[in-house]
């Protein structure tokens, strides 16, 4: 194991030799089974909710969760941390990899899984983008080019076009949210999910986002965010724990419980026989 440490350049990040399972019922038509490697370092136990009757009258909006554009049920989460193989007073992790399942609703409907990604990214984007500037970055990309227009009115020289819209590329990218436009389409256990990501390069934050339906409003999604603290993106650690994300999907499962219940039925009809 130490060995092994060594070799690798850290310690930490997740353990496929150590699963811990739980198990969630979506608005009792779904069961949700999450295999994954505990968290490291290990999480304090507490009481979870277990049944989310999601598609109940108002429940979703009297219930969620935002964070910028995005309204949630928060439903797991899982973290593996990265640490330099020899502690100093100096350092700290390297970075770490954060797991967390939620419940989205979208504003109107979906019948398919590309329709899904496109409805997923048009509110991304329109969030941003909004002429409406509100709380939670809502308009902040508006915002942004808002002042550069007034910055440029009050030069003495105002900015040509090109000018302006160098700056407002750059603030943009800098400090702005980028309009995701492509997102793909891939299956792990049965389940057909869109992925896409989210970066915004004046954060240490990288997020990876999955997304499948549960029905025509209501989409589950896994999120995956990498926070690099003071390290960089080049080094093992980082490169392990992108590597680990697809056998951490295949640790989640979605199963329909009319399904389950015929296929114990069948069971116990052959065990009889």
């Amino acid at each position: 194991m130490l060995m092994k440490k060594i070799l690798r350049g850290y310690r930490g990040g997740p353990d496929f030799n150590n699963i811990q399972k739980e198990q969630y019922y979506l608005d009792e038509e779904l069961k949700l089974t999450i295999a994954l490697p505990v968290c490291n370092p290990l999480k304090e136990p507490k009481t979870k909710i277990v049944n989310y009757p999601f598609t109940e009258s108002n429940w979703f909006e009297t219930n969620y969760s935002q964070i910028r554009h995005s309204k949630y049920i928060p439903i797991h989460e899982s973290y593996w941390f990265y640490w330099p193989l020899m502690r100093t007073p100096m350092s700290d992790e390297l970075g770490s990899l954060r797991l967390n399942i939620t419940i989205g609703k979208l504003a109107s409907s979906v019948t398919s899984t590309k329709e899904l990604g496109h409805a997923i990214l048009k509110e991304y984007n329109d969030y941003y983008n909004s002429s409406s500037i509100g709380k939670y970055f809502k308009g902040h990309n508006t915002e942004l080019i808002n002042e550069i227009e007034a910055h440029s009115a009050r030069r003495a020289t105002p900015f040509s076009d090109e000018e302006k819209q160098h700056h407002i590329e750059s603030n943009l990218l800098n400090s702005g949210f980028p309009e995701i436009s492509q997102f793909d389409e891939c299956t792990f256990n049965n389940i057909e999910w869109i992925k896409y990501t989210e970066i915004r390069s004046n954060e240490t934050k990288k997020k990876y986002v999955f997304a499948t339906q549960l029905n025509e409003k209501y989409y589950l999604m896994a999120n995956f965010t990498f926070d690099l603290n003071m390290s960089q993106n080049d080094k093992p650690w980082y490169k392990d724990a992108n590597a680990a994300i697809t056998p951490l999907m295949e640790g989640i499962m979605l199963k329909h419980i009319e399904s389950l219940k015929e296929n114990s039925k069948l069971l116990n009809s052959s065990a009889d026989s």
